[in-house]
């Protein structure tokens, strides 16, 4: 903590290792302070990424030729060897900030998603009571930051950046066969493994049940239950031959409730029971 000139200003420090560097998102340092009389930052550029929240008073923002008051409640950014400068501006009370300085591979796309750009570098009336109590709990953190700490800190951060996002209005998804069969396939795919049916297929798409099985027969040349049957009895053929997990394990992690039902939906696949497929492979190799 230091108080010098009328100002106070507290600041956290973080000596950042692989782990960090190999985020998406990880600390470099932040602070809170209330300005003196003469506050003044720049010209000057950093190699990192900063937010700042004015929380009270007022503040001057000079960027690429361009100049902006800021008060309460409004923030700016700044963005890696870009020169700013920013210095207090009249008002009747004192100006207060919290600053966050950060970096990492995720950071660029999150200040496009918020819509942050070398020209547009600011937003007003972003702080409200949520992004207060964000900050309150930031401000608690030790000094020290552990693991724990830091991935606190990151989850308090998220936050924030999704308090920036701007809201978007809900439109319709596409309702071509192509856009959902193509959602459907990647649905069956990725999620297989569950106890899915093709109800559940259909009710991700949004589309009624018999449309959805008629289009998707139409479109993939079988039905959209044969299709899910193929995709597990494929996993669980190469689980058979590359692991040596059970018969009954290999069931449930491919999405059977239970053995009798995967040995016999197997066995009308493939023509032989899956121990028997595991047994031949054993004599092939």
């Amino acid at each position: 903590m230091q108080e010098y000139a009328h100002e106070y200003a507290e600041r956290w420090i973080h000596e950042t290792d692989s782990f960090d560097k190999n985020s998406g998102l990880y600390l470099l340092h932040m602070g809170h302070n209330i300005a003196k009389p003469n506050y003044s930052h720049g010209p000057r550029q950093t190699g990192h990424y900063t937010i700042h929240f004015v929380r009270e008073g007022r503040l001057q923002f000079l960027y690429g030729g361009n100049e902006v008051v800021l008060g309460k409640g409004d923030m700016f950014c700044k963005f890696p060897n870009t020169t700013y400068t920013y210095r207090l501006a009249p008002s009747d009370s004192k100006l207060r900030m919290i600053w966050f300085a950060f970096n990492g591979s995720q950071v660029p796309e999150l200040m496009t998603m918020v819509g942050f750009t070398h020209d547009n570098t600011y937003q007003r009336k972003v702080v409200d009571p949520d992004l207060e109590s964000v900050f309150h709990q930031m401000i608690q953190l030790p000094k020290n930051l552990g693991r724990k700490q830091l991935i606190q800190w990151n989850s308090y951060m998220f936050r924030i950046f999704a308090k920036l996002l701007p809201e978007q209005e809900q439109t319709a998804a596409p309702r071509s066969p192509d856009f959902w069969l193509r959602k459907s396939l990647d649905f069956i795919h990725t999620c297989y493994a569950e106890q899915i049916t093709v109800n559940d297929i259909a009710a991700y798409v949004n589309i009624h049940r018999t449309h959805f099985s008629k289009t998707f027969t139409d479109h993939v040349g079988i039905p959209p239950v044969k299709y899910l049957q193929n995709v597990r009895l494929d996993k669980a053929t190469q689980l058979l031959k590359e692991t040596s997990l059970s018969v009954t394990e290999i069931a449930l992690t491919v999405g059977y409730p239970d053995l009798f039902s995967f040995t016999r939906a197997f066995t009308r696949q493939f023509g032989c029971s899956p121990s028997r497929v595991r047994v031949r492979d054993f004599i092939q190799t």
